[in-house]
């Protein structure tokens, strides 16, 4: 077993779920599934970023979610398995949805699991309230900033087909789907991870 690692998650931080108006190679498109208040955290994610990438070697791993538990995805267990990660610091959307549900995946497995304040958003402030103050009574620590030895950054993102369980269903409108520049990381922090070359 080789070095235990600290990841930064980062959740949902896609065109489609932070801005109501964006262009993408010259061309403008509509966010399908924004949150209000999602521009607000753009920054402060993209300056941890920024200081995760000149702190030292980070390696960035992009998984895609058909569905707002991660862990739905089995590559995600056996990537922080592979990887010895064991402590966890989220960022991103949303509060009560995917903020929670792998917070409490995360929990659940074991992980030491920290949620950055200012750095996560809700759809809905009073919902998005509660979910944090259930997290932390489940052991989720809230914490105001990251330690200087985070290995990985981890971008865990919604990416759709018309075959998703969730599109299907008609639970949620269309979004985020494959192929589409409503799947990419919005471009501040797109820019930080780049910084990382």
């Amino acid at each position: 077993m080789g070095e235990r690692l600290k990841a930064l998650i980062i959740m949902d931080m896609t065109n489609d779920f932070v801005f109501e108006k964006y262009e993408h190679e010259g061309k403008e498109y509509e966010g399908r599934l924004v949150a209000p208040l999602a521009k607000t955290i753009i920054e402060p994610i993209a300056a941890l970023v920024r200081k995760v990438v000149n702190s030292g070697t980070v390696s960035l791993f992009r998984l895609t979610k058909d569905h707002y538990d991660a862990f739905t995805n089995p590559e995600l267990e056996l990537k922080v398995a592979e990887l010895g990660i064991d402590e966890v610091f989220m960022t991103g959307l949303v509060d009560e949805v995917c903020i929670y549900t792998n917070a409490l995946g995360f929990l659940e497995r074991g992980f030491k699991t920290n949620v950055i304040k200012g750095c996560t958003a809700p759809f809905d402030p009073k919902k998005g309230k509660e979910a944090l103050k259930e997290l932390n009574v489940c052991g989720a620590r809230m914490v105001d900033d990251i330690p200087f030895d985070i290995g990985v950054i981890l971008l865990l993102e919604d990416e759709h087909d018309e075959n998703s369980e969730e599109i299907k269903s008609g639970s949620w409108p269309p979004h985020s789907m494959k192929g589409t520049p409503g799947v990419l990381t919005v471009k501040p922090i797109r820019d930080a991870l780049e910084s990382r070359k």
